[in-house]
């Protein structure tokens, strides 16, 4: 039975990976024989050529346990994500299972070897702020894979459907004491977080989510299952040699990586960029192969997502936050320096012409006095195992600042106070007179050592273009972002808005830094991210796509087959709602 919201110990004896192993071997739901995903296309050609969605819909209703949506209302409302752009979709499929997800996928290729596209754009909650939940095709959405299907506590690891939200698995935990440390919304699914290869903090060190990821179930790009983990090298070998397509990939993307070594190799070394497909530098190493990895940043377009293993941690103590105003960016890099000499995690800062914005609505902050024009407000956690290393760090810390900063303290009277910044941030962020604060490059990632440089380089390109860009963002990754205004009804805004984002994108690269730090370029980006990729990473990252996808039946639009004149033709006229919490 599978339970939603619910923790489900089992014996202490028994392990995740065995009692996951006999489930998939039954001929159950989630059986991996392709003789569960049969379906074949009895509707005539050439209606499907002229394009009647409702008989098409109507068929697949049939064949699946879910639902499929051909009504324009529902087309509308799947027409849009967190980004600027609109495409309205042909069909949304809601499956209820990994069977319908089988099915729907193997539908989509049996179309494309047909050369009828109807390609599978994956989506979460939604939550893309550069068009990776939104595609012209099939919109296939994981919201009814939403159950916890187990937790074990000794190995420390929980077992989810892709549709699960990472604040549906924190609830699940907290009776545990184990947690999950991956940022992102509360409300994104655990399949979009694995799909934008979201940051996480492994024993208080940046990285990100695949290094929580035990195992993963995943349908291929022809309808067929497979279980991909991290493996040894004889394992893999076997897999090779199986006379399926989930062989094929491990025989060809095995040897096309082992050959292109070195190219691998330059791209290992930025490992803060999540263009293209991240993974890659991940999945192929000398403890054998991990094909979870290439899965991790491929937003979709590479199989879809159904179910996860994942490893959790031991929850640390209440966290000890602190906060620092700073007057000017001297005072801001003198703190910054301070907090990471003492080793300080969770450190964000955010610009204080938001909160000088958010205070002509009448809200207001009593961490200052009155908002610096050129300060920023700096939040860190004293995160440690030990209670006395933590009053350790503060103590210090407090000792070492200079006498013109204040370190402010998180209490029982001031953290509504602490609560209150992300709050301010989200009705900055909200607040709109016609033109809206959109997300176009969000999480840049900037050296440590670029830092006054980049912050004081944005000044400039804001008075360039005559915008407002107060920049907020998180210094243990090293992340920026900036919101630019947009009028959506005015072509001249949107003009503008393209300049901004180019001369930002030649910014970010000056500086050294990468457009994709905190997420991968989604549908939005990735066109002006090919004129500066280097050609032969951008054919490795090709050819990846064309092992995993020989048909093109997923995600068309993104990563490497990205085509600028679509994204001119897509662009909103509208925002709304949508955009709230979009920080």
């Amino acid at each position: 039975m599978l339970l939603r919201h619910t923790c489900i110990p089992i014996s202490p004896l028994a392990d995740v990976r065995t009692l996951y192993q006999k489930k998939i071997n039954q001929k159950s739901l989630y059986a991996s024989s392709n003789a569960y995903a049969k379906i074949e296309i009895v509707l005539g050609e050439e209606e499907i050529k002229k394009g009647n969605m409702n008989k098409l819909a109507v068929y697949l209703n049939q064949h699946i346990d879910g639902v499929v949506y051909s009504a324009p209302n529902i087309l509308e409302k799947y027409s849009r994500d967190r980004s600027i752009l609109h495409y309205k979709p042909r069909l949304v499929a809601l499956p209820a299972n990994t069977m319908d997800v089988r099915r729907l996928i193997k539908f989509a290729s049996q179309l494309a070897s047909k050369g009828m596209s109807m390609p599978v754009t994956v989506r979460g909650a939604g939550y893309s702020k550069t068009g990776a939940a939104i595609g012209s095709g099939i919109i296939l959405s994981t919201e009814r894979l939403n159950h916890i299907q187990e937790i074990d506590m000794r190995q420390r690891l929980i077992r989810v459907q892709a549709g699960v939200t990472l604040s549906e698995i924190r609830t699940a935990l907290d009776a545990t004491g184990l947690e999950l440390p991956v940022f992102g919304d509360p409300h994104e699914t655990i399949g979009g977080l694995v799909s934008t290869c979201a940051p996480a903090s492994a024993n208080t060190k940046p990285s990100t989510i695949l290094d929580f990821v035990e195992e993963m179930e995943v349908v291929l790009a022809d309808g067929s299952l497979a279980h991909v983990r991290q493996t040894g090298m004889g394992k893999a070998s076997r897999l090779a040699k199986e006379k399926n397509f989930e062989g094929k990939i491990y025989e060809d993307l095995t040897d096309w990586l082992t050959k292109n070594a070195a190219l691998v190799d330059k791209i290992k070394e930025p490992t803060e960029s999540k263009a293209w497909y991240p993974g890659l530098k991940d999945t192929v190493s000398k403890r054998g192969v991990n094909m979870a990895a290439i899965f991790c940043g491929a937003e979709g377009s590479l199989g879809v997502v159904t179910e996860l293993i994942l490893r959790v941690e031991p929850i640390f103590e209440s966290p000890n936050y602190i906060a620092i105003p700073c007057a000017n960016p001297n005072e801001f890099a003198k703190a910054v320096e301070l907090l990471e000499k003492e080793k300080f995690t969770d450190i964000l800062f955010y610009d204080t012409e938001i909160f000088a914005e958010i205070e002509k609505t009448g809200k207001s902050l009593k961490f200052f006095r009155k908002p610096s024009k050129d300060g920023y407000l700096l939040v860190a956690n004293a995160k440690d195992d030990s209670r006395v290393r933590r009053r350790s760090k503060i103590r210090n810390l407090g000792k070492k600042l200079p006498s013109s900063m204040r370190l402010i303290l998180a209490d029982d009277d001031n953290l509504g106070e602490f609560a209150a910044i992300h709050e301010n941030l989200i009705a900055y962020l909200s607040e709109n007179n016609l033109e809206y604060r959109v997300p176009v490059i969000d999480q840049v990632y900037i050296p440590a050592e670029n830092r006054a440089e980049f912050l004081k380089a944005v000044d400039e390109l804001a008075d360039e273009f005559s915008m407002t860009l107060p920049v907020y963002g998180s210094i243990d990754y090293n992340l920026y972002t900036v919101r630019p205004k947009l009028r959506p009804d005015n072509v001249e805004s949107y003009k503008n808005m393209i300049g901004f984002v180019r001369s930002y994108i030649r910014l970010i690269e000056d500086m050294g830094g990468f457009v994709c730090g905190g997420a991968p370029e989604g549908r939005f980006l990735a066109p002006f991210l090919k004129a500066s990729v280097n050609p032969a990473i951008f054919e490795l990252n090709r050819k990846i796509k064309e092992i995993m996808d020989p048909d093109g039946v997923f995600c068309d639009g993104i990563k490497t087959d990205a085509d600028a004149r679509l994204i001119f033709k897509h662009f909103r006229t509208e925002y709304g709602e949508d955009l709230q919490s979009s920080y």
